[in-house]
């Protein structure tokens, strides 16, 4: 059985009740049992038992899944579909590797710092300009035209160091692909908030993708070449904390690192240091920095609704904190939408292969944004704010989409 004998008891302990059925947001749009989490458990026992070959309907059942791990919850007996999933990756890539060659590509990309610039040059070059003679808007349900491009990635843009007159904490900024390629305004904010409050901000150069992307799609070689560069990159910058403003990024750095050197009895104490430092963005802000606020002002009202990213939510537990943070800033209202903590849909790569059921879930992502009446929807992810901002422009309506940094750091204008 391979990678799938080390899940099989927890395989053997889904009763079949159904639950999962009412949280599943991929059997909401198919409607079939292969894709929700019960169906999807008793394919993947079938083939650890040797009954089934992973044929092609298999592998669509196992990489249409968001991971978003609302069917853990849902569960009564505790059985995590989601990492059952994960399970069913890895093997499929130790059996198959990752098909097909675009998403094997987009992979390999992602985690080659060189690949990546070279991808985003070209998109700022030319791309740009093709989707504009092409009038291509929306590309397998891709806001491709309306995707954020930085004139130059953020890490480009700052010194190593960022000192401040009399620093009373010392932190380091781990970026993220996104944050660097896409968003550099709210990667500016963060650095503007923390350094407001009297932090010192390290951003070590050669930063690399902290390999959830690889890792989910069961490529833990790749993966773990990353974290090992990340963990000894940041560990040598001697820091009080490692903020990531990024929620998929915080979850694998704080979370799956751990999983992934399990194997690695000498490496261990080093990654468990490493994970020990990382911190949200918004939990470091309402647990450390103490903000004075009477140094926050906004001139404008606004009315302000929070979407959950599934790592921050169900992986890391992180929910009241980024509220807290849009409620301490003057003349917000804040509104809490209906099923915040609702999957948008976006899921990594699985936005791009699997669009018309992405896009579905986006669908009622956006119609919750819209029902709440919210001029701005603040969300704690880039890969969400990207995938809900092309919603709410595919859907024809005017919200804009923001991360937590960037309403806290404007307030300090």
């Amino acid at each position: 059985m391979g990678v799938l004998a080390d899940v099989y008891e927890m395989l053997n302990t889904c009763s079949k009740c159904g639950f999962c059925h009412g949280a599943c947001k991929t059997y909401k749009v198919d409607g079939r049992e292969p894709m929700v989490a019960r169906g999807r458990i008793q394919l993947i026992k079938a083939v650890a038992d040797g009954k089934l070959e992973p044929d092609a309907e298999y592998e669509h059942a196992i990489n249409s899944c968001l991971l978003c791990g609302e069917c853990a919850v849902a569960c009564p007996g505790g059985v995590k579909g989601n990492e059952l999933v994960l399970a069913a990756r890895r093997d499929l890539k130790l059996r198959k590797g990752i098909k097909p060659f675009a998403k094997s590509f987009a992979l390999q990309t992602l985690a080659n710092p060189g690949r990546l610039n070279f991808a985003f040059n070209r998109f700022r070059g030319m791309g740009k300009g093709i989707l504009n003679k092409l009038e291509m808007d929306f590309f397998r349900g891709v806001d491709v035209k309306g995707m954020p491009v930085a004139k130059k990635p953020f890490l480009e843009q700052v010194p190593e160091l960022i000192t401040v007159p009399k620093p009373k904490k010392r932190v380091a900024f781990y970026v993220g692909c996104f944050l660097n390629q896409s968003y550099d305004g709210t990667s500016h904010s963060i650095v503007k908030v923390l350094t407001k409050n009297d932090c010192e901000v390290v951003i070590p150069k050669g930063q690399v993708c902290c390999g959830l992307p690889q890792y989910a799609y069961g490529d833990f070689e790749t993966a773990k070449q990353n974290a090992r560069k990340t963990i000894d990159l940041f560990l040598s910058k001697k820091s009080d904390a490692i903020i990531t403003g990024c929620a998929s990024c915080a979850s694998m750095l704080k979370e799956d690192y751990l999983k992934l050197f399990a194997d690695e009895p000498n490496y261990l104490p080093k990654v468990k240091e490493f994970c020990h430092k990382v911190v949200e963005f918004s939990e470091y802000v309402t647990a450390e920095l103490n903000i004075d606020k009477s140094k926050l002002h906004n001139s404008i009202p606004v009315k302000v609704t929070y979407h959950d990213p599934c790592h921050m939510v169900r992986h890391l537990k992180i929910t009241q904190q980024p509220r807290d943070v849009l409620k301490s800033i003057p003349r917000v209202e804040y509104i809490e939408m209906n099923e915040a903590n609702r999957c948008c849909g976006a899921s990594g790569l699985v936005q791009a292969f699997y669009h018309e059921m992405s896009t579905e879930i986006t669908r009622h992502k956006v119609q919750n944004v819209s029902d709440s009446g919210a001029q701005l929807v603040a969300t704690s992810c880039p890969a969400c704010m990207m995938r809900i901002q092309g919603g709410i422009n595919f859907a024809g309506k005017n919200q804009q989409v923001v991360h937590v940094a960037d309403l806290l750091a404007k307030a300090y204008e």
